[in-house]
This record gives C-alpha cells, structure tokens and sequence, in this order.
C-alpha cells in the first residue's frame, strides 16, 4: 500500500503542532470557555488531568504553564485576549477558532481508532516510560 507522502508529512505536522506536556490539559479547561491566565493555572492544577505519556506526577508549576500558555498562544492554538475596559485591565485566554473548529469536527475518527487499538497504544507507551527508553517524539 503507498501512501501519498503529503498526507503523512501533514499528520506529523498536526501531531507536532499540539505536542506539550501541558497542552492537553490547558485545550481541555479552555474547551469550556474563556479565562484568566490565573484562573487556568488554578484549574489544570486542580483537574491533575492523567498524561498517559509521561512519568512525572508532579503538578505544573506557574513557570512550566505559562512557558506552555506563550508556546500555545506563539504556535496560534490560543488567542491572548484584552478587556482594556475594566481597570486594571483584564487578560484572558480561549482556543483559537482553528482549534475549536478541529475539536468540533476533525477529532472523532482518530479517538475512534486509539479506542479500537487500546491495548497496542498501553504497551507503546509503557515501553516508552521503561528507564533507558527515550521518546523520539521529544527528542
């Protein structure tokens, strides 16, 4: 079976382009809506939403979440809002529309397939969390 490189290149580009430790955690809280940069700080702390893909279960720490928060906002996953009617003014975060529209609509056919192939995904990620064994994907 040959595949059109394109099409392979471009999912490498999406899967790259939502790549963080944290981005999971911070699309999720922002799916519900807008917030303050403290607020969703406060929150992804407070959800300690499981990453499958890590060891570490230390909580996100302000740096580490802002660090991502600019990363996301640089790479066009979030847009960084002004109220400038409220004094001292007011600094919010949401998805941007090209996030939410891939969430609406784009989504369900690779959940779909992680579901079918659980048991194959378990034993990729255990492997990579064994000592010694280094996540490409990182890298």
């Amino acid at each position: 079976m040959a595949v059109d490189a394109e099409e392979v290149l471009s999912w490498f580009d999406l899967v790259r382009w939502h790549q963080g430790k944290w981005v999971p955690d911070i699309i999720i809280v922002l799916s519900e809506g807008p917030m303050r940069s403290n607020d969703l700080f406060n929150e992804v702390r407070e959800r300690n939403i499981e990453h499958r893909w890590s060891t570490g279960d230390a909580p996100v720490s302000k740096q580490s979440f802002m660090r991502t928060l600019h990363a996301m906002e640089r790479d066009e996953l979030v847009l960084r809002c002004e109220d400038n009617s409220r004094n001292p003014r007011a600094v919010y975060y949401e998805l941007s529309p090209v996030v939410q529209e891939f969430l609406a609509g784009h989504t369900r056919a690779a959940v779909e397939w992680v579901a079918t192939h659980r048991e194959l995904i378990d034993r990729v990620r255990q492997r990579r969390q064994e000592p010694g064994q280094e996540d490409e994907a990182s890298a």
